[in-house]
Parts: structure tokens; C-alpha cells; sequence
């Protein structure tokens, strides 16, 4: 295919690109973590690496490690890559809004696709009304709320210990945990939210996903925009008709709203071309060009942390192992009194960390 067939593809295509591309890294990286936790399980040798990727699924972790990192000028060798892969998606904010979530994300991606098959099979997806989707959307800034305010207000004394401590070691295999060993009731809702994507596009991206609201936030500050040329639009509302966020592109001279994704959608869906543009400033930016970014910026943030050797955890394999018996104890339950009693006697690494 000649390079400039390439380029000339439509949002579309190089946004399904990126989707497949990470969320096929997803799923390797998750059948990876698995095969290291079966090992640790099953007291044998360990062989397979644990693969520091599943950190991005440790938000909290992300922010907690960037403060104290802040705070004390050192990256913690716990879950290191859990501040690594944070930094990395904010930046894709500043760079390109809140593309993370429509071309990233592979929750997101999943969603998308639930709607999608929603649409085949129902012949449409439903949308709330107004007088419920405007409170609903508050939701995940409830959520945002009230996950930085635990970043915040665990005291300084007690950011080392918690990310040192028993429970933070085992964050990611709890997390995975919890969906292998999953509960009733969390089985419930996870079938619930599934179910709900076929019929409302994005149920949980739009009203649950504190991330996702952090994203949008930190992507209103980006210059990046959906532009809109007033004088060869037609009106014809087909952008308006197509975005899944359900924004008036068709009246707005840029699309700023927090909500925004940049999914491109309503840019593939114009008639006239170049009257919707994707743009940093008055530039206009290929889709190629996000795609590149959005890749490049994770390429670089892991690489950087690769060559500074601050990308794999310090915890060795027969320590996982053995923590892996006990992971039920309480030692290993969430110390959420740091954020309202004194820090617990761990102080900071253990020895050889």
C-alpha cells in the first residue's frame, strides 16, 4: 500500500488500528500475568516474568506513586510501572484530549463494541433522557472526587509505608483476583454493565469511569480541538447525528466540552472535507498523526523507564509466591486507616529494595 494511500485513510480506520493493536497487547500481557500467578499458586518454579504492563490497571497506585514521588524525589520499586503508564495517559491528555478512552482504552474499545452489537441485533442503541443522563454523568465525577481525596488526604508519613506495605505489594494480583474469584453480587453487576452496553453506547465510559472524568478534565486544558469552518458547513447535522457523546458539533465553532473524546466520528461523518478538522490551534492533524502520538507516547514513556531501570518491580518471584497463600489474611487487606489514623509501623523500603 503506497504511504500516501496510507495517510489518506480515514479516522476510522487508524483508530480501529490503535484499538486492536492495544487491546491484543492487553489480552497477551493478561494471559502473561496469569500464567505468573498459576505459577506462584501452585508453588512451582516460576518461569514466566510478571509483566509489569498489568500496572495500568492501578490507577490509585498511579497517583499515590506520583505524589510521593513528588514528595520525596523517589520513584517507589514496588509498582513503579503504575506511575509510569499514569503519567503517560495524562500526557495523552494534554496531547490529544481524552483520546485515550476511544482510541486506547481497551475497556473502552469493548464498550464500543458492545454497542456496536447492540445496534445489529436491536437495529439501535437507546438514549437516556436528558433529565437522567445529565445526573447520571455526574457519577464519575463523584467517583474522581472521592479517589483524590484519598490521594490526598493519606498523610505524607504514611504514603511510604502503604506503598511498601503488604497490601500494595499484592495491588495487582488482588485486582486480578477479584475478577478471577469473582462474587456474586460483582458478578451481578459486571453482567449488568455489559448487558446495559448494548443498549446505552457506553454505559460505564459515560456515567461510572472516574478515569475516564479525570481524562476529559486535564483534556480541556489541551489546545487540541475538534474545529468546525462556519462557512462551508452545510448544517446538515450529520456530525451532531453521529457523535457518541451526543455534543452539538453542529453549532459549535470547537468542540471543548470535557466529554469529548476525540473519537473523530463526527469528522468521518461530515460531507463537506476540511470543514470538520481535528486541529491544534489553526493546524489541522491528520489522524495518522493522533494515531502516532497516542503510540509514540507510550513507546517513550515505557522505554525511558526501561533504560532507567524503573520499569520492573523489585519484588522477587518467591516472594509473590509466598504471599500469594496468605493473600486473604488481613495483612494483606487494605490499610484505609492511613487516611484517618497514624501510619503503621513500616517506614519505608525493606532491605535490598
Amino acid at each position: 500500500m503506497e504511504l500516501r494511500s496510507l495517510t489518506n485513510r480515514s479516522a476510522t480506520f487508524w483508530r480501529r488500528v490503535v484499538q486492536v493493536g492495544f487491546a491484543v497487547l492487553t489480552v497477551a500481557l493478561g494471559c502473561l500475568f496469569v500464567r505468573f500467578v498459576d505459577q506462584a499458586q501452585a508453588r512451582v518454579e516460576i518461569t514466566q516474568t510478571r509483566p509489569p504492563g498489568v500496572e495500568a490497571f492501578l490507577p490509585i497506585s498511579g497517583m499515590l506513586g506520583l505524589r510521593h514521588w513528588v514528595e520525596s524525589g523517589t520513584l517507589n520499586t514496588i509498582h513503579p510501572a503504575s506511575v509510569v503508564l499514569f503519567l503517560a495517559i495524562v500526557a495523552t491528555a494534554f496531547l490529544a484530549r481524552k483520546a485515550f478512552c476511544s482510541w486506547v482504552c481497551p475497556v473502552g474499545t469493548l464498550s464500543e463494541g458492545l454497542a456496536l452489537l447492540g445496534a445489529r441485533l436491536l437495529g439501535r442503541n437507546f438514549l437516556l433522557p436528558r433529565w437522567i443522563d445529565v445526573p447520571l454523568r455526574a457519577v464519575k465525577y463523584a467517583f474522581l472526587a472521592f479517589f483524590l481525596w484519598i490521594a490526598v488526604v493519606i498523610p505524607s508519613a504514611g504514603l511510604g509505608p502503604f506503598l511498601y506495605g503488604d497490601y500494595h505489594r499484592v495491588a495487582d494480583v488482588k485486582t486480578y483476583l477479584f475478577f478471577a474469584d469473582i462474587t456474586p453480587i460483582a458478578l451481578q453487576v459486571v453482567v449488568g454493565l455489559l448487558i446495559g452496553s448494548l443498549f446505552v453506547r457506553g454505559i460505564w465510559c459515560r456515567y461510572l469511569c472516574p478515569y475516564g472524568a479525570l481524562l476529559g478534565l486535564i483534556g480541556w486544558l489541551s489546545p487540541a480541538r475538534i474545529r468546525r469552518d462556519p462557512e462551508s458547513c452545510s448544517g446538515c447535522e450529520s456530525c451532531t447525528a453521529a457523535c457518541p457523546q451526543r455534543l452539538p458539533v453542529h453549532t459549535s465553532l470547537t468542540v471543548a466540552s470535557v466529554e469529548c473524546t476525540a473519537c473523530h466520528t463526527c469528522v468521518d461523518a461530515c460531507p463537506k472535507e476540511k470543514t470538520l478538522t481535528f486541529a491544534v490551534g489553526r493546524r489541522r492533524v491528520a489522524p495518522w498523526v493522533v494515531a502516532g502520538v497516542l503510540v509514540s507516547t507510550f513507546v517513550v514513556a515505557v522505554g525511558s523507564a526501561r533504560l532507567a531501570g524503573r520499569w520492573q518491580s523489585s519484588i522477587p518471584p518467591e516472594e509473590y509466591a509466598a504471599r500469594i497463600v496468605t493473600i486473604d489474611q488481613v495483612s494483606h487487606d487494605h490499610p484505609g486507616r492511613l487516611a484517618v489514623a497514624d501510619p503503621p509501623a513500616v517506614q519505608g523500603p525493606r532491605s535490598g529494595e
